[in-house]
């Protein structure tokens, strides 16, 4: 069986590699940078790659249809937000190979915080009240209790651009329009979760919890501290019946200090729960076939490279910081397996030389080619 897993530049896509080369799977791997950190990975065996589905996605799809036809590829597997593009697609790949997504309309209805939010009223997990702004006057009827609200794009990721219970002059700043809508979450305070799972056809097949004790900012987790909620995998067994979704997809929670849970995002794509799977690598695998729940052992894991260079500085001599990067392992490095290791300085060497290039910064570099934004994809863009 051949495997072609997309976004190599991901850590995830690192993790599903190593977990089908253990099930005994040919690996290959697809990515429109040049130097992913998967693509030196011993565990794959070819590295496909691909133009920038943003800028083209018909000649992407089409690309990725030549690739299957000659690799003579199984399953199509993506890990980062190209799953939008593969989707669209869909009806032209699903007669070459297995292809792990649901249908575009209901990835874009996830992917839209607002319609997302509206999804879950009424459900035992529900989001918090959220508020669609598609003008400036949508956005002045809350400025006067702006501190009671969260206010992000409807499209977005890594938190780069959330304000949370802003000023009003941070506010100012944020323009919505019906292109480029924003939503208004109310403030809840409490302790944040994150989770990661497979569902086929609405079935809860693997399911990893874990709170974001270090961060890169107020976005990415660089740390997994492991742990199983019982409200969030009831939240994803009812999504699976609600929806009857299909692929992998990622939840961001909040408790409450009264012990309720309430759902704020959604990524429908991996997400970093997938590396506390490391120990259940074939059952990972096998879970997309099989029935059944594959859930990880209660480890912690890092990414320790990010851990060091982002979270120490911020940390200093902190006891418990140190504590917890000597009991955690590292998601890159594996035995046998060190490429990658030293292909994160190339990997981060081209988004650098990207973001110079394309002018924003690393973060918005590192998904500029693959992020949709709810742009129409009938378009190429400059």
């Amino acid at each position: 069986m051949h495997v072609l897993i997309l976004g190599a530049r991901a850590p995830a896509c690192l993790e599903w590699a190593r977990a089908f080369d253990e099930a005994g799977w040919k690996v290959s791997v697809g990515d429109s940078l040049s130097q992913p950190l998967s693509r030196f990975s011993c565990s794959v065996q070819h590295f496909v790659r691909l133009p920038e589905p943003r800028h083209d996605p018909q000649a992407w799809i089409e690309a990725l249809a030549k690739v299957i036809n000659a690799q003579h590829i199984d399953l199509l597997l993506p890990t980062c937000e190209e799953v939008f593009y593969l989707a669209h697609g869909l009806e032209r790949l699903a007669p070459l190979c297995r292809v792990m997504t649901s249908d575009f309309a209901l990835l874009h209805r996830l992917h839209h915080k607002g319609r997302f939010a509206a999804m879950t009223h009424g459900w035992a997990l529900a989001a918090p009240e959220t508020r669609l702004l598609t003008n400036w006057q949508a956005l002045q009827v809350l400025s006067d209790e702006a501190a009671q609200w969260v206010f992000k794009p409807a499209y977005s990721r890594f938190a780069s651009q959330t304000l949370i219970r802003p000023s009003v002059r941070q506010l100012a700043k944020v323009q919505p329009s019906e292109a480029a809508p924003w939503v208004a979450q109310r403030f809840i305070d409490g302790r944040e979760y994150c989770s990661f799972s497979v569902l086929i056809d609405g079935e809860l097949r693997a399911h990893s919890c874990y709170h974001p004790r270090y961060r890169v900012g107020r976005g990415s987790g660089i740390f997994f501290e492991p742990c199983a909620p019982v409200p969030v995998r009831q939240f994803l067994e009812q999504f699976g019946r609600e929806t009857g979704y299909t692929g992998q997809v990622g939840f961001d929670f909040i408790e409450d200090h009264s012990g309720r849970f309430h759902v704020l995002e959604c990524n429908p794509r991996a997400t970093s729960g997938v590396h506390l799977f490391d120990n259940q690598r074939r059952q990972l695998v096998a879970s997309l076939s099989d029935k059944g729940l594959v859930e990880p052992t209660p480890e912690p894991r890092m990414i320790a490279l990010a851990m060091l260079l982002l979270a120490a500085p911020l940390q200093g001599l902190s006891p418990q910081f140190w504590r917890d990067y000597a009991d955690a392992r590292d998601v890159i490095t594996h035995k046998g397996d060190f490429w990658p290791l030293t292909a994160q300085v190339l990997s981060l060497a081209e988004i650098i030389t990207r973001a110079v290039s394309r002018r924003c910064g690393l973060l918005a570099a590192s998904t500029a080619d693959i992020e949709w934004n709810g742009q129409p994809l009938s378009e190429r863009t400059p």
